[in-house]
């Protein structure tokens, strides 16, 4: 059993670091999954506390080699392309309608990126198992959470579908970064359950693209078991090809309507209307396809009337506001993510790799970048993950018989 209590030193510094971090890791396991069912702008208030504190404990008792690591990360070549991804984006603010708009969400991208990284790397070695079980348990109360919603609205109480459904998606999101802390720590059984409680919500739930990441997310887990470094190459070929070639899609939509439905795209309601947008977007205007609109268009020019209907996905979004150079930017960079992700350790890169995937598939069929929420939430994922690979060096503790024998 984890003993949550924090153990005195002789160092007052040290010690205040730990209650410290401890805390820091409170606010995010156990806020951030329950964020969406409290609040829609809850998430906004637990990530900058759980940073901070986790920030001022690494000040109080500095990590050794923080320097080397921010800049072996820095001079990466996920670092590199992370680097030329942002330099073209805020290149694209020449030519974007919203600049004043688009400058305050590049600043909240990159600001949130910076923080996890810098997070990340001020984390100590021996992530403690008290610190690291917090997230499997912020991923109970989740779905407890969610549960008392459904009471609620079953109840008549109020309308909480909505809610339910965006919790559902902060449950896959983090289910994985948890269930690679269990891994790390040898409870293999405990992420099964997890991870089985989870699906038993998510299809209770009755959000069919959720489902369908967590499914992604099972089968990404399931090849990595038997063989990471295959499935490595063949998610990292899949996920980059399907950025790259994304804009085929809408291209043969309006044919493809012909030959199904008889009709034009453009008269076709429901989920073809944006489809239908993107097509007259990628067919009238194919200039538009290497510079792109500028960063911050896609949703903004929907809201102001400036497009139509476009679907909201940020597999779309990154063609639409960034062009070819930023979709080819988009697609080293989730190929290189999956050889980082499946270079963590043997006991945790099956699910930081299913982590990975599911979360890819979200932004491929129903989440874009301009929804904050969502990229605090992968931010918290992210910190949570850094825990679960930190927490791999020493997973038992040694025997007494053994330290008595070392002393000898």
């Amino acid at each position: 059993m984890a003993n949550f209590s924090i153990p005195a030193s002789n160092d007052a510094a040290e010690d205040a670091a730990r209650l410290l971090q401890r805390l820091g890791y409170v606010v995010l396991a156990l806020g951030a999954p329950c964020a969406e069912a409290l609040s829609s702008r809850a998430i906004f208030l637990f990530f900058p506390i759980g940073m901070a504190l986790l920030l001022v404990a690494a000040l109080l008792s500095p990590v050794q080699g923080v320097g080397e690591r921010l800049n072996q990360a820095l001079w990466s070549p996920l670092g590199l392309v992370s680097l030329a991804l942002f330099a073209w984006s805020a290149l694209s603010l020449a030519w974007t309608p919203f600049p004043v708009e688009a400058v305050e969400h590049l600043f909240k991208l990159v600001g949130t990126a910076l923080v996890v990284i810098v997070g990340i790397a001020c984390s100590r070695d021996h992530m403690r198992a008290a610190d690291l079980y917090l997230f499997p348990v912020g991923v109970v109360l989740a779905m407890l959470a969610i549960l008392a919603l459904a009471l609620a609205d079953h109840a008549g109480i109020g309308s909480y579908a909505e809610r339910i459904e965006r919790s559902g998606v902060a449950l896959v999101v983090m289910l994985w970064p948890a269930m690679a802390g269990l891994a790390a720590r040898g409870r293999t059984g405990l992420a099964r359950l997890l991870m089985i409680l989870t699906a038993a919500f998510i299809f209770a739930i009755g959000a069919p693209v959720t489902a369908a990441a967590l499914f992604v997310g099972l089968l990404a887990l399931s090849f990595a078991m038997s063989d990471v470094k295959r499935t490595v190459f063949d998610l990292g070929v899949l996920a980059a090809a399907i950025v790259v070639l994304s804009p085929l899609a809408p291209a043969i939509s309006p044919t493809l309507a012909r030959w199904f439905f008889h009709a034009k795209l453009s008269s076709l309601s429901g989920p073809f209307a944006p489809l239908a947008g993107a097509a007259e977007i990628l067919l009238h205007e194919p200039f538009r396809l290497f510079t792109g609109h500028g960063i911050d268009t896609s949703i903004r020019g929907v809201e102001t009337g400036l497009t139509a209907p476009i679907p909201r996905v940020g597999l779309f979004e990154i063609w639409y506001e960034l062009g070819i150079i930023g979709a080819l930017l988009g697609a080293a960079l989730t190929w290189l993510g999956f050889r980082g992700v499946g270079a963590t350790g043997a006991k945790i890169a099956p699910y930081l790799l299913a982590a990975f995937a599911c979360d890819l598939t979200l932004a491929f069929l129903s989440e874009d970048f301009s929804q904050m929420s969502w990229v605090t939430l992968l931010a918290v994922s992210a910190i949570s993950a850094g825990a679960a690979a930190r927490s791999q060096y020493r997973t038992k503790r040694p025997s007494a018989t053994t330290t008595q024998q070392a002393s000898l």
